[in-house]
């Protein structure tokens, strides 16, 4: 069953590989790898879809991927929006999610969208 969707599993692998990685950098104090690794989880919330669509070898599954991980981004940037905002709920817990869900509906409407069949 995981091999099924390829792309959604190794998106989901890297993606706890980093967040773990950012735990461990800021409880070592070390800053700059921190700070990359923040820059990356930030890229992989809010171009999710895209990411799992590169990810993915099955061409009739793009579609499926994509709206699965433009879906999938929603609580992971209300979880971002939460960190960014020292851990409190502030207004990138909203801005944030619907940023994304733009994003993904961007792409979509884009030529990348014709070329990998996202519409």
């Amino acid at each position: 069953m995981l091999l099924r969707y390829r792309g959604l599993t190794i998106y989901a692998m890297l993606f706890t590989l980093l967040f773990v990685l950012h735990i461990i950098f800021a409880a070592n104090d070390q800053n700059v790898l921190f700070q990359i690794v923040a820059v990356a989880i930030t890229a992989m919330s809010f171009f999710c879809g895209l990411i799992c669509v590169f990810l993915e070898t099955k061409n009739e599954s793009y579609g499926y991927v994509f709206k699965f991980g433009m879906i999938a981004s929603v609580p992971i940037c209300v979880g971002l929006g939460w960190a960014y905002n020292d851990m409190s709920f502030g207004s990138q817990m909203v801005t944030f999610p619907l940023l994304s869900v733009l994003i993904h509906y961007i792409i979509r409407l884009s030529p990348i969208g014709d070329t990998y069949g996202l519409k």
